[in-house]
């Protein structure tokens, strides 16, 4: 049986409350905690930063440590499976502070609806990577975080051309990998 928004809610809560003094320990930054059912199970899946990086080592060591904390507290009735990964460079944005820390960045828009849908002149935009011929049937996109207030993503094409986008409007926003 699933839980309730506000019991996954609390549920999230509860496990990173769990998990973040031994990031802190260890000396990472606890990225993303999510909590899902992916294929028919259910998944907790811990998101691990560093300055230095994460390796599978770093990953395998925080997976224990956190297991035995979770195992002692035990606060999911469901049978799950953990998992423990790095933000990698191709990394997840979510939360204001990391739209904040990562200003001046190229980023990977994905979108629910094609862009014309979202923003007025979508059709006068030009992205060099996207998914669609036309710059208004655009759903995923490349473009640089010009600027960020809660909601609303300040975004800048690939000729320069500045637009606003509202958060709740894209389904996923990642940092771009530049080669």
């Amino acid at each position: 049986m699933a839980k309730s928004q506000s019991g996954t809610a609390a549920l999230l809560e509860r496990v990173t409350q769990l998990a973040q003094p031994l990031a802190l320990e260890m000396g990472l930054e606890l990225w993303d905690v999510e909590y899902k059912k992916e294929g028919g199970m259910f998944v907790l899946r811990y998101t691990l930063d560093a300055p230095q990086g994460v390796d599978l080592d770093t990953c395998e060591a925080f997976s224990r440590a956190v297991e035995q904390k979770l195992d002692r507290a035990d606060p999911i009735e469901n049978s799950y499976r953990l998992e423990v990964q790095s933000a990698g460079l191709d990394r997840a944005l979510k939360r204001p502070s990391d739209f904040e820390r990562f200003l001046g960045a190229r980023v990977e828009v994905g979108l629910y609806a094609p862009l014309g849908g979202s923003v007025e002149q979508a059709a006068s935009l030009h992205f060099s990577v996207c998914d669609a011929p036309m710059p208004a049937a655009v759903k995923h996109f490349e473009a640089r975080l010009e600027g960020y207030e809660p909601g609303l993503l300040t975004l800048t094409d690939d000729a320069g051309a500045s637009f606003s986008l509202r958060q709740a409007d894209a389904a996923s926003v990642r940092l771009a990998v530049e080669w």
